[in-house]
């Protein structure tokens, strides 16, 4: 495979863990607006690594946009 395909298909798996993580942040947020009890520090724990994890994954696609611009 040629290395643009690999970067390709890269970034496609990268979009989908992109994806999925926006996704179970959302499900967080609507967990925590729904919920009355006081475990709430945990569900804020797992939404603010989500969203850094979201963050993350985002800089690394662009970069990889960027590499396959390069080539």
């Amino acid at each position: 495979m040629a290395k643009i395909d690999k970067i390709k298909e890269f970034i496609g798996f990268l979009k989908a863990v992109f994806i999925t993580a926006i996704i179970i942040m959302s499900s967080l947020i609507a967990y925590l607006y729904n919920k009355t009890i006081d475990d709430n520090y945990l569900v804020l724990f797992a939404i603010i690594t989500d969203l850094i994890i979201v963050v993350l994954l985002f800089k690394k696609i662009i970069k990889e946009i960027n590499l396959l611009e390069e080539l």
